[in-house]
């Protein structure tokens, strides 16, 4: 036999094995299902390719949805465990060994009834399921009250799903779904004898307590963000200790206005933990806060802690930073780490922000840096606002680009005198170095001339494939794009659906042919 003689069906079952582990495993399934191959019908039949489906991604195909319910899946229902749906596929998870359901795209009002004893899959779903995963998409202007959502969902589905152990309701956009309210709700609210697992918004920091007041007594890891630290002085909160709690993860998703110990008391209750997370922007009012001090107040009690990954930076008055840091005692304070830590220094209108984080950085969003930066990879940064009082160059943009490659949402601003003269050459940039951002759908430039608009809207500088929403003055914008008539600046325009300007726009029909799928 000769090299081009050999074809997919000759090849070594460990080399089938790893090509189709490469591949997802619909498709694979989809393909190679029933073509009357025993050697390949033994290999896809292995539990390894079907204990994980994804029904969502074949929905809106009929025929392909038709065979996997028809021909497919009763083969190898007993073999899935993990199940993806959305609220058409949902009632197609008759499996007898699904543990792990993950619901996407959950909208209150065309969806809860599916948690119901009317649902078809009533008895899976209240007796199997051990994990549940919701990616909720409802909005909190559009729902409500916090306490009346809460109890119709979220205290609704933990009382449905009897045998709940893991229960995660991740973020899918920067600024979330309805946060959990309980602090006006009965204390038996939201309770479970099973729940080990809970990862959730919650609305404010006085619910974070609420959570921990003994309800879920076997919860032994937590993960919680909050946009308020409010801590409601008219409930009194349980403060025992929280001795099953192994990993907790606090994420305060706004600028702290004045630092006090409530962070600190909740964890010392911790007393065996072995793994902290914690976000935290602090600004201080009255003194110099170090960021170093913070982190060691948050450890030094932890005597079983074995990671603790942080990003915590805090705001201060210029003239307190000037006579409280340098340098040399920032490097010296390092050199007592225990693993790899960074940090950043920028510069705002009178004020310093001093950023001390581990790396990795595990963070969705980054806020206040400028030019000077680390020079490491940020995986997980989608949500990045600078700032600062030397202007950006392309260069800065292009470094933006390189480290943040998962962007999706940036905020530009600086601090500059607009009669800066910028250092670029007036040259056009090579095609080599433009700066592109494939994933970037979201651009503030605010309280700005002309300069940034030019950066981002030139596609001879930038790429914005993805730019659907754009915040910028109108009268700046008029001038870059010279009426709406700029070639070279159309391209990054297309997609935009949702234009904020600040200023009243006069209609033409330049502006409508430029803007072509905006929202009017």
């Amino acid at each position: 036999m000769t090299q081009s003689d050999i074809g997919l069906m000759d090849l070594p079952v460990e080399i089938l094995y790893y090509i189709f582990n490469k591949l997802d495993n619909v498709d694979v399934l989809y393909s190679l299902f029933g073509i009357n191959n025993k050697r390949i019908d033994n290999i896809i039949r292995d539990q390894i390719f079907s204990n994980t489906l994804n029904l969502t991604r074949i929905i809106d195909n009929t025929l392909i949805f038709n065979r996997f319910c028809n021909s497919i899946i009763p083969q190898i229902r007993s073999n899935v465990q993990c199940l993806t749906v959305d609220s058409l596929s949902i009632e197609h998870i008759h499996y007898p060994n699904l543990n792990h359901l993950k619901f996407i795209n959950f909208q209150r009002d065309n969806c809860l009834h599916h948690f119901t004893d009317q649902s078809s899959a009533d008895y899976i779903l209240r007796n199997q399921i051990t994990k549940l995963e919701l990616s909720n998409i409802d909005h909190e202007r559009k729902i409500g009250t916090l306490a009346r959502y809460t109890e119709t969902v979220y205290v609704h589905i933990l009382n449905y799903f009897q045998q709940l152990k893991y229960f995660a309701v991740p973020k899918t956009t920067t600024y979330g779904y309805p946060g959990l309210s309980l602090c006006h709700l009965p204390s038996n609210t939201f309770s479970s004898r099973t729940l080990t697992y809970l990862s959730i918004h919650v609305s404010t920091f006085a619910d974070c307590l609420c959570l921990l007041d003994g309800r879920l007594k076997q919860l032994n890891t937590f993960i919680v963000k909050t946009y308020s630290m409010d801590t409601n002085q008219s409930v009194a909160h349980n403060l025992d200790d929280l001795s099953n709690m192994k990993y907790f993860s606090f994420i305060y998703c706004g600028l702290i206005e004045e630092f006090d110990d409530k962070i600190i008391s909740l964890l010392r209750r911790m007393l065996n933990l072995k793994k902290l997370t914690l976000y935290l922007r602090v600004k201080s009012q009255n003194q110099f806060l170090d960021p170093i001090s913070l982190i060691n107040e948050y450890s030094m009690d932890m005597k079983q802690l074995q990671s603790f990954d942080y990003y915590i930076s805090t705001e201060n008055n210029q003239k307190d930073y000037s006579h409280h840091l340098c340098n040399n005692n920032v490097k010296h304070k390092y050199l007592n780490m225990n693993r790899e830590v960074t940090n950043i220094i920028s510069f705002g209108f009178n004020t310093v922000t001093y950023h001390v984080f581990t790396v990795p950085f595990k963070f969705a969003k980054l806020m206040n840096i400028g030019n000077i930066f680390p020079n490491i990879m940020f995986n997980n940064v989608i949500e990045l606002w600078i700032h600062d009082v030397i202007p950006f160059e392309h260069e800065f943009f292009l470094r933006i680009a390189q480290l943040f490659p998962l962007l999706k949402s940036l905020f530009v601003n600086d601090y500059a005198p607009l009669s800066y003269v910028s250092n670029q050459s007036s040259h056009e940039i090579h095609s080599s170095t433009i700066a592109r951002y494939p994933h970037l759908s979201s651009l503030s430039l605010t309280n700005i001339g002309t300069r940034y608009i030019e950066q981002f809207l030139n596609e001879n500088k930038t790429n914005l494939p993805c730019l659907t929403s754009l915040r910028v003055f109108y009268q700046y914008l008029r001038i870059v794009t010279e009426d709406f008539t700029r070639e070279a600046t159309r391209h990054n325009c297309v997609n935009i659906k949702q234009l904020t300007t600040y200023s009243y726009i006069v209609g033409s029909k330049d502006f409508h042919n430029y803007f072509p799928l905006l929202n009017t």
